[in-house]
């Protein structure tokens, strides 16, 4: 675990990253069960509402943004 003041750089860097309008969400890691399929074909990406099937096709994701 990082010691506290690791903990207080990382919130603050990411409170900057979202009052700047980088960041658009970082509420940790969600179960599986609520997770989307991207599919990519070419340019053309999808994102299907449902969760994967299989754990090699899964990967952990934190936080997105633009």
């Amino acid at each position: 675990m990082p010691d506290e003041k690791l903990l207080a750089e990382m919130g603050k860097f990411n409170e900057e990253l979202t009052k700047a309008g980088v960041m658009l969400a970082g509420d940790g890691l969600h179960p599986s069960s609520k997770g989307k399929h991207l599919r990519f074909a070419g340019n053309r990406k999808t994102f299907i509402d449902a969760p994967s099937q299989k754990s090699r096709n899964s990967f952990p994701a934190t936080g997105y943004g633009r």
